[in-house]
């Protein structure tokens, strides 16, 4: 009797596609009979699935979930973690019949820390890193330049040690003298990372400013949210799926290297500039002699190529190898002399910008003087030129007229 209700209210929702669901499941019913104490909400969503119905098996599996149900609720997160939000997934878990130690991986997967207690939160985490974190790491002695990761999820995590794996298998980038910090973890909620795949990821910056006041941390690698990656003034932003040559791309924008592909009208505009030497990229050919100068490079190391980077501009860039490059396309391989670029500058890694000096001059635009202080005395603090240059004009002028 209840079969057929069932099917009666299959063919309400949907006179063919919950016609036939309930047919195929008619039939494993009758020949697999289900344990008395089986969810068939589950069992009728796990059909479905297996069938790649998943719009249909979505809201069963939701259904068994509404009924306490902690392996329907797993799959739930499964299949909607990639299209919803942290923050409503957070809130369907708290209005789930479960106890509050049920609700705890959950909360956890989401990187909902303040819901979790502090010493189950490190077991989670721990968990999810293993031994591969460690082994992943060089030697302090042959670090020049430290990057800190921070992470929200799961997700981001389990991302974070498949990225070490591939980047120790990487021959270019594990010949780069940069290392990994132990990741820290920020609420998901609190970092606010958006999750609109069509744009930029954005995130709040005050969580990762206090970050940098509270350590030694001078570049971060910041890996949450959904959408386009991105690099700022010492901050890497990926995606929580990112891959090893997205990582490569914009890593190589913290050495000063540019897009070879057309920059938006506004960037282009202040970039290219003829007498701007960059890595990459030269917007004039008579810069080529300081050009050559300044890296330690000969006429025949290079070879000028004109690229569309200044496109939406009257002025026209050259990138310094033949061949299309990570730069232009980010899956393509990175050139050797972008590699020799690299480590050149990691020679001096005190000249490449600290992210408190980005998180500075935010601070200034809301005129927050004594974080301005604080954060520019931390970025003057790990050798940074205009940083100190900064806090000399300062104590001579006052911070207020500070420029920088």
């Amino acid at each position: 009797m209840s079969m057929r209700i069932n099917c009666q209210l299959y063919l309400k929702q949907s006179r063919l596609a919950g016609f036939f669901l309930c047919c195929a499941l008619l039939l494993v019913a009758c020949s697999e009979p289900a344990a008395p104490t089986d969810n068939f909400s589950l069992l009728q969503a796990k059909r479905a699935e297996q069938q790649g119905l998943v719009s249909l098996a979505l809201p069963l599996y939701q259904k068994a979930a509404q009924q306490g149900d902690v392996a329907a609720v797993s799959a739930v997160m499964r299949l909607q973690i990639p299209n919803v939000g942290v923050a409503a997934l957070g809130e369907w878990l708290q209005r789930l019949p479960l106890s509050s130690q049920q609700k705890q991986p959950f909360l956890a997967q989401l990187g909902l820390w303040q819901q979790v207690p502090a010493e189950e939160a490190l077991l989670y985490q721990q968990r999810w890193h293993n031994s591969i974190l460690h082994q992943s790491l060089q030697p302090q002695s042959q670090c020049a330049l430290h990057l800190q990761p921070v992470l929200t999820t799961q997700q981001s995590a389990l991302q974070w040690v498949q990225l070490q794996q591939q980047w120790r298998e990487d021959p270019q980038l594990s010949s780069l003298a940069i290392c990994f910090q132990a990741p820290m973890y920020l609420d998901s909620q609190i970092l606010g990372c958006s999750e609109q795949r069509a744009e930029r990821i954005q995130c709040n910056v005050k969580p990762l400013a206090s970050l940098v006041l509270q350590s030694d941390v001078t570049h971060l690698l910041v890996i949450a949210g959904q959408g386009g990656a991105s690099y700022n003034n010492g901050w890497l932003q990926l995606p929580e799926n990112a891959t090893l040559p997205l990582l490569r791309h914009e890593l190589s924008h913290l050495f000063g290297f540019m897009d070879e592909y057309p920059l938006a009208k506004a960037i282009a505009g202040s970039e290219c500039v003829p007498g701007r030497i960059t890595p990459n990229l030269l917007f004039s050919k008579n810069d080529l002699p300081a050009y050559l100068a300044k890296w330690q490079l000969k006429h025949s190391d290079i070879q000028l190529t004109a690229v569309d980077s200044c496109k939406h501009t009257s002025q026209q860039a050259y990138r310094v190898v033949a061949a299309d490059s990570h730069l232009q396309y980010y899956e393509l391989p990175m050139p050797d002399l972008y590699l020799e670029l690299m480590q050149q500058q990691l020679r001096q890694p005190s000249q490449l910008m600290p992210v408190a000096y980005y998180f500075a001059y935010l601070a200034r635009q809301q005129q927050e003087w004594d974080r301005w202080q604080q954060l520019m005395r931390r970025a003057a603090s790990s050798g940074y030129p205009p940083a100190q240059q900064a806090l000399t004009e300062a104590s001579g002028s006052g911070v207020g007229r500070t420029i920088r």
